[in-house]
């Protein structure tokens, strides 16, 4: 949230006069920006904890710190991404599925007693309009032939999902999730995109894509809207509702897609009997093989550039 429609937010927030809690991989440049907006905004409630989405103990040290010292959560936003080369999180998954979905997941189930207590309370999710060229095979998460935008493209699929299953299973304890497209917007993300190419990307972005603060705004009207309430489950684009495909709000799928995600956030012993059934292997010597046996981690060449 150091950069780009995270930090944009913050600072929106913050002049709202919120209690706003930025989560960046670097603390020190964290500190730096929150110290920026406490004095932009001259809201003191503004703060840094570190937190690297591509690393699930990471995202697990985090929560311990929230959880000591925040007594409830009332809005998460999962605005993190990364677009780039191939590459692994720390625990081995392809990073653009780790950071821009699993990482997502991960932090979100850890803190639903937070959000839970902060009810009536708001999840959002950050997707994008890429998600409706993705497909989701669950037996290569790995993604053995590897495209940065069909890289991207699937994590927001998963993003889009993970937001109807959220809907379907914490809405009734006043836990509502949004989904949120900002549009194309001129932001970091587009850093590590390597060649000519990225370098054309970059070049547009700079006069065709929305600012920070326009692609924001979206996210910010989804965490204070009072008539968003009635809302849960649905997809915002420019404050409007964002029509989906309806295979991407598959309740079979979307459900799937969250049991994989418990098993490889370390989390099986949380999964209902029912659910196990479908995710984990066959006894004896059944042929059919399991989804979840294939996905990672993988092994790959050391990582030449970071990304967000």
């Amino acid at each position: 949230a150091n950069t780009g429609i995270g930090r944009a937010t913050a600072t929106e927030l913050s002049r709202r006069g919120g209690r706003v809690i930025i989560a960046c991989r670097d603390r020190c440049k964290g500190e730096a920006v929150a110290l920026q907006i406490r004095s932009k905004t001259r809201n003191p409630d503004v703060y840094c904890y570190e937190l690297d989405l591509a690393s699930l103990s990471s995202i697990k040290e985090f929560v311990n710190e929230f959880n000591n010292r925040e007594p409830v959560l009332h809005v998460l936003i999962n605005n993190a991404a990364y677009m780039g080369p191939k590459a692994t999180t720390v625990d081995g998954y392809e990073k653009s599925l780790g950071v821009n979905y699993l990482g997502h997941f991960y932090l979100t189930y850890l803190l639903q007693d937070k959000l839970k207590r902060g009810a009536p309370s708001r999840i959002i999710n950050l997707i994008s309009d890429t998600y409706s060229k993705a497909t989701f095979n669950f037996e290569d998460l790995a993604l053995t032939k590897y495209d940065i935008m069909t890289a991207y493209a699937r994590s927001k699929l998963a993003m889009v999902m993970f937001t109807m299953e959220l809907h379907r299973r914490w809405s009734a304890e006043i836990v509502h999730s949004y989904g949120v497209h900002p549009g194309w917007v001129s932001s970091d993300l587009q850093r590590s995109w390597p060649g000519i190419s990225g370098n054309v990307l970059r070049a547009c972005s700079r006069i065709l894509f929305k600012s920070p603060e326009d692609g924001c705004q979206t996210v910010v009207f989804c965490a204070v809207a009072e008539k968003l309430r009635e809302l849960s489950g649905k997809c915002f684009e420019n404050c409007n509702i964002f029509k989906l495909r309806n295979s991407a709000k598959d309740h079979e799928t979307c459900e799937k897609l969250w049991n994989v995600s418990m098993h490889l956030c370390g989390l099986e012993s949380e999964i209902p009997e029912t659910a196990h059934a479908e995710t984990k292997p066959e006894p004896e010597n059944k042929v059919q093989k399991v989804q979840v046996q294939n996905i990672g981690p993988v092994k790959m060449e050391p990582e030449t550039k970071k990304g967000k």
